[in-house]
């Protein structure tokens, strides 16, 4: 355990907050404040009881650490240590993203409250929050700005859910239970899997946070998830293999290429022993099997157009086949999965922009993986 000041890029703003680290949970060392912007809220302090990530961390799941701001607590997917690494103003605002980010408790309680923060969304992507209860869907609720939340709860003993926004940047200012009498950390759904990859994993188009295919795959799995989809940047960033390793998974999924194209990232020659790196340094932080993804089929634009590197997103399928075979004859925990035969060249119709996958989309993503990647763990 360390105390020390934590300093990164956010933006251009060099941001230090004092935490209290280790590797498997942090703990916050500031005192969190009411939000100046959000709504308060309505319940007597007597019945409520706090179960923000400060008070009840073990019950938070999905980031790779929390930091404390001025109002609240920052969710962060990716460590700060690691952001440092990557210098990039995107990876660090996508990383503010709580998307997979989640509370799981059992409880009592008669109703959850919630206060956030959300900052602009990517394009038009919803930003909500969802509550699950016992597996099913409760309620979905907007939480476009500052917000004050108040979902009602059985009242009975039932596994209860809270998942953040999955396409915003969000401050947590607090989440509080009403009337509970019993509140524990829900045991875990099963193997804790992580996945890493593009937009198409970070499924900014899915209607709310449980709708992305990650979030789908992990409900009909029971996974324990981390979901590591980065917008634009699946840039095989040796710092993101840390975050992977640190997750300590059961089963790793890379999605691999859709921003390799659209980045003209690396060349014919370059991209192989990319691949083969970021796997390798994978495999040194876990023993877990792997699973690598080549792109999801994209319309004729990507398909048959070359980019800047000269390679369309066929050929850069190929080399990423190429390369896991290669890695596949000395490790015999590496699968691959064809992205052309999850979302087909005759299945335009789930493309809304001819890329990025459709609510519907996500779905079908879902039901073909979530088989394929079961069988992987038997």
């Amino acid at each position: 355990m360390l105390d020390h000041i934590v300093g990164f890029r956010v933006g251009v703003t060099l941001c230090p907050w004092t935490a209290r680290y280790d590797l498997a949970r942090p703990v916050l060392t500031r005192s969190i404040v009411a939000a100046p912007g959000a709504l308060p809220m309505t319940s007597p302090a007597s019945t409520r009881r706090s179960i923000s990530p400060a008070v009840l961390p073990e019950a938070w799941h999905g980031a790779a650490t929390w930091t404390a701001t001025p109002d609240g607590q920052q969710p962060w997917r990716v460590r700060p240590e690691h952001l440092e690494r990557i210098m990039s103003a995107d990876v660090d605002e996508l990383a503010r993203i709580p998307n997979g980010v989640r509370l799981e408790v059992d409880t009592d309680a008669s109703a959850l409250e919630v206060a956030l923060t959300t900052t602009e969304a990517y394009g038009d992507s919803a930003r909500c929050l969802d509550v699950v209860v016992d597996g099913e869907p409760a309620a979905t609720r907007e939480a476009g700005g500052s917000v004050s939340v108040r979902v009602e709860l059985p009242g009975r003993p039932a596994r209860v859910e809270l998942w953040l926004p999955h396409a915003a940047p969000t401050v947590l200012h607090e989440v509080a239970l009403v009337g509970a009498t019993e509140c524990v950390a829900a045991a875990a759904r099963g193997p804790r899997w992580t996945v890493y990859g593009s937009s198409i994993t970070q499924c900014n188009q899915a209607e709310s946070p449980t709708g992305t295919w990650p979030a789908l795959v992990a409900a009909q799995n029971s996974y324990d998830l981390t979901a590591l989809g980065m917008s634009g940047q699946c840039q095989l960033d040796p710092p993101l293999a840390e975050t992977i390793g640190a997750s300590r998974p059961d089963l790793v999924t890379l999605c691999l290429g859709a921003n390799i194209y659209g980045a003209a990232t690396f060349t014919e020659r370059s991209l192989p022993p990319a691949v083969i790196g970021f796997v390798d340094h994978v495999r040194r932080l876990t023993g877990a099997p792997i699973v690598i993804m080549s792109p999801t089929t994209a319309g004729p634009h990507r398909e048959e157009e070359r980019n800047s590197a000269d390679l369309d997103q066929r050929e850069i399928r190929a080399l990423i086949h190429r390369a896991v075979a290669m890695l596949q004859r000395h490790d015999p925990l590496i699968t691959l999965i064809d992205g052309s035969e999850i979302v087909t060249g005759q299945e335009m119709h789930l493309l809304g922009d001819l890329l990025h996958p459709t609510a519907e989309g996500y779905r079908v993503m879902a039901e073909r993986l979530a088989p394929r990647l079961a069988s992987v763990l038997g």
